[in-house]
């Protein structure tokens, strides 16, 4: 992938060049794709062969509703008024394709890819509007990042990370529309067209997928923001996805199944605790995007309930702050990412907290723009050979990372073990080990987590059933 990085990189507030398109005449189209075509290939081939793991079971393997269209339109599976319609249509038709678990990872590469090419459209299009020459370099250095990053491998190996990179996939395309339309203003009903159909279209599909999706007003704001766009030109542009947000609001208060979670969600914690809790979910969210050695499908972290007892991370927060005005002028890709990760990671869940504080898949959309941030850093700091190999042995280290993790989703016994050496102190943990086991023929290996769970937590319910479960004939 080295000969991809050629041209010298000039930064924002210089006079754009014709770098992109001389670029774009030496590496067609067709050849960028192919790029990241091959770099999603190789990164997850090894994964095509991962079993179901953990949620599958009770999200699609065990559940009728996405077995049939008549299952999915019933009572149970209440069709399109139901909780995620898009996504379960999603798992009905590779429930009905017959291929098994391995065409639900296919399905779910091939919705990587596709994300991986709007990263690169929404990446090239932010780049021309900070006037960086080489776009087209840069979005592809985005977009190869984006493709091998190994944090994301719960959200493409995972066959329930379907819910993140679904709806990944529409809000992107939502967010490149608008772009594609503030930059093609000549074009009056064009613009309409994408401003008051694309992008209203491709939000409430990204909601159908997943709730998490109502930060997308608050994205396309960031992305004007960004550069220097005045109140009211934004309102006539934004309008109706802020009008979709209103009435979106309003028929999740009034649908039973959304206000029942809702409501079990905001009893978990009162709102000092959310603020706490929130931002040390952060700070580790960020370490495993920065360092991702630790990937973990169920981390160890405890709900906080004051501020003092989450202070560091709260300075954190705050130091995020700082530096994000302080880039925003010079710097504003910096910004960017660091605006964008804030707004996808903690204002929702400080009125409605997670039950499991944080996961990998929850970085999926919230963190191409630092990828974004680097491969710029990276050019401005670097010339010629030294940034091309430099960014191809980032490319390199990370894919490795992602064809590694890869293998711990090939069978339940090799993720909880990994789990567990992550969480040795987690009660869950041991106890789906001990199921893996148990499944596996492995009885002794079963009683021994099995009791490693009632000696974390002597009120686990399952693992004391399954223990009695392991001594009847």
């Amino acid at each position: 992938m080295f000969w991809i990085w050629h041209l010298p990189v000039q930064t924002a507030n210089l006079e754009p060049t014709r770098s992109c398109g001389q670029w774009h005449g030496a590496w067609p189209v067709w050849a960028l794709l192919l790029t990241v075509f091959l770099a999603v290939l190789l990164c997850y081939a090894n994964g095509l062969s991962g079993a179901f793991q953990f949620d599958d079971y009770k999200v699609i393997v065990d559940n009728p509703a996405v077995q049939s269209w008549e299952a999915w339109s019933t009572q149970e599976g209440q069709g399109i008024l139901g909780l995620r319609p898009l996504l379960k249509v999603s798992y009905v038709l590779n429930a009905l394709s017959g291929w098994g678990v391995l065409g639900f990872h296919l399905v779910n590469v091939w919705i990587h890819l596709g994300n991986c090419l709007l990263v690169y459209a929404v990446t090239k299009q932010l780049a021309q509007g900070w006037l960086i020459a080489s776009s087209a370099r840069l979005a592809l250095a985005s977009a190869l990042l984006f493709a091998v990053h190994p944090v994301h491998t719960e959200a493409v190996t995972y066959v329930c990370g379907r819910s993140s990179s679904l709806m990944a996939l529409f809000y992107l395309a939502g967010i490149w529309a608008y772009g594609s339309a503030r930059n093609d203003e000549q074009r009056a009903r064009w613009v309409h067209t994408r401003l008051y159909i694309w992008v209203p279209l491709c939000f409430v599909l990204a909601l159908s997928v997943k709730e998490t999706a109502v930060t997308f007003p608050l994205a396309l704001l960031a992305c004007d923001l960004g550069r220097g766009i005045g109140w009211r030109q934004l309102l006539r542009r934004q309008w109706p996805v802020w009008a979709l947000l209103v009435m979106g609001a309003v028929y999740f208060l009034l649908n039973d199944i959304y206000f029942a979670q809702m409501q079990r969600s905001a009893d978990f914690n009162h709102l000092v605790g959310n603020v706490a809790t929130q931002s040390m979910a952060f700070a580790y969210l960020m370490r495993q995007w920065v360092l991702p050695l630790w990937l973990n499908i169920d981390p160890d972290l405890p709900v906080l309930h004051t501020l003092a007892s989450a202070a560091g991370y709260l300075v954190g927060l705050g130091a995020i702050g700082v530096v994000t005005l302080l880039c925003w002028r010079k710097r504003p890709w910096i910004s960017f990412a660091l605006v964008w990760a804030v707004i996808h990671l903690v204002p929702l869940y400080l009125v409605l907290p997670r039950l499991d504080v944080a996961n990998d898949r929850q970085l999926y959309l919230a963190a191409w723009p630092m990828g974004m941030a680097v491969a710029v850093e990276f050019a401005r700091a670097l010339q010629g050979v030294h940034f091309r190999w430099t960014m191809g042995a980032l490319v390199l280290g990370l894919g490795s990372l992602t064809v590694a993790r890869n293998q711990d989703y090939a069978t339940e016994i090799a993720l909880w073990e990994s789990t567990v050496a992550q969480s040795p102190q987690k009660a869950r943990v041991h106890n789906n080990l001990g199921y893996a086991y148990k499944l596996a023929g492995r009885l002794e290996e079963a009683r021994r987590e099995y009791t490693a769970t009632l000696q974390l937590d002597p009120q686990h319910i399952k693992a004391r059933y399954n223990l009695r479960r392991l001594d009847q004939p």
